[in-house]
């Protein structure tokens, strides 16, 4: 609605017949607050998506939110961006901390450790290495063929802070000479945003066996209620109590 506002023509928003008008100060108010809130919009509709992965993109867009505001915060000196900033800290800082949303993050070919922090990046792999140990503890089973070409990488603009991490090559060299399956996993290079993650575990079932098992436990988690609620009212539009009493010589 601001938007539609905004690309009214000046001229003819002047001509409007009433008795209060918005001032130039006022609508340079509203451009800022559609600035700051589109990042937010953008992560709603990431997130309440139906038919498709979404639990792998809370992490990502909680921190794609904080790196947005912390630009804006160049900008515009409001002290709605400060606001937003504390509340997505209070708010949704549990949500970053959850080992199913961690993993589910982790196992998307897109993103893999890119959203992690220097710091975090042993830890994550640590805690992939780990589930899948708890799978197979006796040994990990990995024949994967390399990939080398690097297909075009097309992320959601939320996500460019990501920074893609270095090729994992040092990270395999001092492994042992024979990779794990995380190893090799993390060694692929990410794949584009349009892509199917689900056909991508599907063609690595069997040199990803154990990691395909976990990608198909963490992706399955709907990141926001909303796909069940669309079907609460698509169920409402349909069994009206009319539609309900309907006999066959109606």
């Amino acid at each position: 609605m601001l938007r539609s506002l905004l690309k009214i023509d000046l001229i003819k928003l002047e001509q409007l017949d009433c008795p209060l008008k918005l001032t130039k100060y006022e609508l340079n108010l509203i451009k800022e607050i559609t600035d700051i809130l589109i990042p937010f919009e953008v992560a709603t509709l990431v997130c309440q998506g139906q038919n498709v992965i979404t639990s792998s993109k809370v992490i990502p867009c909680i921190r794609g939110l904080k790196a947005e505001l912390e630009q804006l915060s160049q900008t515009y000196k409001s002290v709605m961006i400060t606001t937003l900033k504390s509340s997505i800290e209070r708010r949704l800082k549990i949500y970053e901390d959850m080992e199913m949303f961690q993993l589910a993050s982790l196992q998307v070919p897109l993103f893999k450790v890119d959203w992690c922090s220097p710091e975090e990046v042993k830890v994550m792999k640590s805690l992939l290495r780990s589930k899948v140990d708890e799978i197979t503890p006796n040994e990990e089973k990995s024949s994967l063929q390399e990939n080398k070409d690097t297909p075009p990488k097309k992320k959601c603009k939320l996500f460019r802070f990501m920074i893609p991490s270095a090729s994992t090559s040092s990270f395999l060299s001092t492994s042992t000479s024979t990779p794990s399956q995380v190893e090799s996993y993390l060694s692929q290079p990410t794949i584009d945003d349009d892509s199917d993650f689900l056909l991508f575990w599907q063609r690595n079932q069997s040199t990803l066996p154990e990691l395909t098992i976990l990608a198909l436990q963490y992706l399955c988690v709907p990141a926001l209620s909303a796909p069940v609620e669309r079907l609460s009212s698509i169920a409402g539009k349909v069994f009206r109590p009319k539609r309900c009493g309907m006999t066959c010589s109606l």
